[in-house]
């Protein structure tokens, strides 16, 4: 009788076909023939050479990376941006916030009468929604927060009248 390892040898490919004759018994059934296995018919296809696919704006986002976010934004000619004005009083305001960033509308978050706890969690909600509609979000006053989508501009008109509600502090 053979013994274990010399067929795991033999299995593995590390034992020659005359050590098989000397391991398989006298009186041991003998083995059965095997068939060739025949390739698959049909057509083959090759993977692209060398290629890979990239998305269409694969290269703008390439070249964006680098430079910083107010570089990036440029503002659509013919194109006027109006900000939603949310004043928050509770958190169940966060839903209005988070309606208008998928419709891809700047938001001007008012937070100065809402209560502490509050406004820890509307601006906890209001960074995790800009984070994952890669968005910005920028102190503009005290208590007052802009969360933009992506690619998003403010015309010098439109911060004017920021100004002038008293939602903006213009640089001077």
């Amino acid at each position: 009788m053979s013994s274990i390892w010399n067929k795991a040898m033999y299995f593995l490919g590390l034992d020659d076909e005359s050590r098989e004759l000397e391991a398989r018994e006298p009186n041991g059934p003998a083995p059965e023939a095997v068939a060739p296995v025949e390739a698959p018919r049909g057509r083959r296809v090759e993977p692209p050479s060398g290629t890979r696919w990239r998305p269409a704006n694969a290269e703008a986002r390439i070249e964006t990376v680098g430079m910083s976010q107010a570089t990036a934004v440029r503002p659509v000619p013919g194109q006027e941006t109006r900000v939603e004005i949310v004043v928050a009083a509770e958190f169940a305001d966060a839903q209005l916030l988070a309606d208008h960033l998928r419709m891809r509308r700047p938001v001007i978050l008012d937070l100065r009468d809402t209560e502490p706890e509050t406004v820890r969690r509307l601006v906890d909600f209001a960074s995790g929604i800009t984070y994952a509609l890669e968005g910005t979000m920028q102190k503009v006053a005290q208590g007052v927060i802009l969360v933009a989508p992506a690619r998003t501009a403010l015309s010098e008109d439109e911060l004017q009248r920021l100004a002038q509600l008293g939602l903006y502090e213009l640089d001077a």
